[in-house]
């Protein structure tokens, strides 16, 4: 240990280290700089409009002149529509890329609006420019640029990336250079990292692929940021979704990993960035979780590499991740690996062997992970356990085996128990629209059995099949090199020829197992499967069905039984010296992965519709995908930017509104009881109290699903209205909190005993 801390020191001594980190520090020191000096503000005085101007007019504020930097943009207005006004930034004179903004439209029920701007170079001739394109009345206030410390602060964060990569690879080459990292590491590291890297290419390009669901997973990362910034932590209504109104998406629909890109946001990245950054982080993440696991299965490097590359570019990941941007469903599909380690190592290794401990640990962070992704995988991952247990039944209720079992759900649990909480409450009390989608039949939106071979990629766009069959259908599947290889260990099996030796029996029947499992996968994926008849059982089989949305959700896990079939098979020939068979199958898994691949490529760059994206402004906030968070019988087509709606006899002296808070100064001058309606959703946790004497007024659902305070006859005074989550989900975030801590310290003292 001496002799290590005195190389360390050694390295640190060495006068281009030194040189390199003075340059960061330098560097980072004048972000810090620049942080700190205040920032400047430019005022502009509102333009006149000619009287009797005719739609398609452009009022223009020009000869803008600023510096590089992200700026802020304030303007005053008036219109008499929504939707009809544009409010954008342009420059012709910086170059290509200089300046990113997308503008916003105008609202009738604002009087001002403000977002941000991109500016990379200095300029002289910026222009703001205000377009009508209806025929309605538009009137232009006082117009402020301010500037931001964003630049700086992305800055800071592009330069802490650079010298962590920069600083890790010297490390590497300083421990290579004195310990020598074993040639079988470098390869795994060099594989691995060159999978995630195929896999993230599609993210690299400047642009979002557009998906169905990609504005709706921008929403969810702005909400965040937006909950963030009105001082929600966790986040649990979004504050600006739904014109102002705030949507409990984050109560349903965990967020946990969202908080990266959206504290990249805050840092002052686009959305566009910090959600292809993201996706990136999970390609790779997906990669060396795949491979661990694997590799904890198989014991082989390159049988790992292997079944870490059919995961990660597999088909249906990629379809889910990329052409549908299903980011949550794509997160989750990071998790599932962990889960059948678990079982493997439960199920499959002998339970006296030391790697059968700690079995419930990778089932506690797949189970974990899935719940804070995405809810129907993980409903999917928790049939997949009912099945495995079903066909281990004997092996089930051995003690060391249900205990790990029992272990790793409630660990799950506990972590999660600060989602479960608010979601479990909200579910269970709380009249929304999710608990109103039983009529939704999805047996006409399954597969076709030849969706399953899907290798090349297609141009299609169809989900619900209907009487079409497979013309231009979504290329969905599980890919030709899985079914070769589920087609190949079922001729090993059926013509008996699938023998081992004793202490591969557990593997053996494991693997036999997972072969059964991943056809029903397979055949729940079909529109053949009768779906249409479950769900007409009764009202509980109803709701999970419709819940599922797309039968071609079973192909997650399908996918990854066929890939640990795949790996069974490899193994399997290189431990009866078969070869020539085992090199067949590695050249058919490679050009497999890569024609494949290529076919992607070509799809997503070629032919697939691109976004370039850089905040909420640009996107609007009134889509909810299908409003499954929504309070029951809420209209959304009738929510727009509002202010508060007045009942007989009040009067309203003051109002302001900022996020899911809202000060008010009013009186009611009748002789009975009253009310006024917010522009908020009614949710449980909202709270209206009399500022100065504390006074609690009464809630209930207004118009439309809208926050209704009761205001008493002679009352006058200052009211605050504000989301305030309930105690008991203040409990919840306790229990995770504390169970995480305990596990990590647990985890460190096992690592601890090991090294001793």
């Amino acid at each position: 240990m001496i002799i290590q801390n005195l190389r360390a020191l050694k390295l640190l001594k060495n006068k281009s280290i030194r040189m390199i980190s003075s340059v960061f520090i330098i560097l980072m020191l004048f972000c810090i700089v620049k942080m700190i000096i205040p920032c400047r503000e430019y005022r502009f005085n509102a333009v006149d409009i000619p009287a009797g101007e005719e739609p398609g007019q452009t009022v223009i504020y020009e000869g803008i002149s600023l510096p590089p930097g992200v700026y802020r943009l304030e303007l005053e207005y008036s219109v008499d529509s929504d939707l009809q006004v544009l409010c954008s930034v342009a420059d012709g004179t910086v170059f290509s890329g200089g300046l990113l903004t997308n503008g916003e439209p105008l609202y009738q029920g604002l009087g001002s609006t403000e977002y941000h701007f991109w500016l990379f170079e200095k300029t002289d001739g910026l222009q703001v420019q205000i377009t009508n394109n209806g025929a309605g009345d538009l009137i232009t206030g006082n117009l402020k640029i301010s500037e931001t410390h964003l630049l700086w602060s992305m800055l800071l964060v592009i330069l802490i990336f650079i010298a962590i990569i920069s600083y890790t690879a010297i490390a590497f080459c300083f421990y290579d250079k004195n310990y020598s990292v074993s040639v079988e590491k470098k390869k795994i590291f060099f594989f691995v990292t060159l999978i995630g890297l195929v896999a993230s290419i599609p993210y690299l390009c400047g642009y979002s692929v557009s998906g169905a669901d990609l504005v709706y997973h921008l929403y969810r990362i702005e909400g965040i940021k937006d909950g963030m910034l009105s001082g929600q932590i966790p986040v649990r209504i979004d504050p600006e979704w739904l014109y102002g109104h705030g949507y409990a998406d984050a109560i349903f629909y965990c967020s946990s990993l969202l908080y990266f890109p959206a504290v990249l946001r805050l840092l002052g990245f686009t959305v566009t960035a910090s959600y292809n950054f993201y996706c990136v982080i999970l390609n790779f993440a997906t990669a060396w979780i795949s491979f661990y696991c694997f590799y904890r299965i198989f014991g082989k490097w390159w049988n790992g590499v292997i079944c870490c590359a059919l995961y990660t570019l597999s088909v249906y990941r990629i379809y889910k991740l990329l052409i549908t941007s299903a980011l949550g469903e794509g997160s989750a599909l990071t998790f599932i690996p962990l889960v059948i380690l678990g079982l493997y190592k439960i199920f499959a290794e002998n339970e006296e062997e030391a790697g059968n401990r700690g079995a419930w640990i990778p089932i506690m962070l797949g189970f974990a992970g899935l719940i804070q992704t995405h809810v129907l995988t993980c409903e999917i991952t928790a049939l997949s356990m009912v099945l495995f247990c079903a066909a281990n039944i004997r092996k089930v209720f051995r003690k060391k085996n249900l205990l790990e079992l029992l272990k790793g759900a409630m660990s799950a649990i506990a972590v999660s128990m600060w989602f479960l909480v608010p979601f479990l409450d909200y579910y269970l009390t709380q009249d929304m629209h999710i608990k109103h989608v039983s009529a939704r039949t999805i047996q006409d939106r399954g597969l076709y059995p030849a969706h399953l071979a899907f290798h090349f990629w297609s141009v299609g766009k169809n989900t619900p099949m209907g009487d079409n069959g497979m013309q231009y259908s979504h290329p969905v599947g599980i890919g030709l090199v899985l079914v070769v290889g589920l087609i190949f260990f079922l001729i090993l099996w059926f013509s008996g020829r699938l023998q081992g030796k004793n202490n591969d029996a557990g593997k053996r029947t494991f693997a036999k197992k997972t072969a059964i499992i991943s056809l029903i996968f397979l055949i729940m994926s079909l529109n053949i499967f009768p779906w249409d008849k479950i769900q007409g059982m009764n009202s509980v089989f109803a709701a999970l069905v419709s819940s599922l949305q797309f039968p071609n959700r079973f192909l997650g896990w399908g996918t990854i039984c066929l890939v640990f079939m795949f790996g069974y098979c490899l193994q399997f020939l290189s431990d009866f010296g078969k070869q020539k068979w085992l090199l067949i199958f590695i050249i058919v898994a490679i050009a497999g992965i890569t024609t494949s691949d290529l076919y992607l490529l070509d799809y997503t760059n070629a032919k697939q519709t691109t976004y370039t994206l850089y905040n909420e402004e640009g996107m609007g906030v009134g889509y909810t995908s299908g409003g499954e968070y929504r309070p029951e019988k809420t209209d959304t087509e009738k929510i727009t930017f509002a202010g508060p709606v007045l009942g007989d006899g009040v009067k309203l002296d003051a109002y302001e509104k900022r996020y899911l808070h809202i000060s008010m100064q009013c009186s009611n001058l009748g002789t009975t009881d009253s009310y006024i309606e917010v522009p908020l959703l009614f949710y449980k946790g909202y709270a209206a109290e009399e500022k100065n004497t504390g006074e609690k007024m009464e809630l209930c659902a207004g118009t439309n699903q809208v926050v209704r305070v009761l205001i008493p006859s002679g009352f006058k005074g200052e009211l605050d209205i504000k989301f305030v989550p309930p105690f008991y989900w203040r409990i919840g975030e306790l229990v995770s909190f504390t169970t995480t801590i305990l596990l990590i310290t647990l985890w460190f003292r096992q690592r601890r005993s090991r090294n001793v």
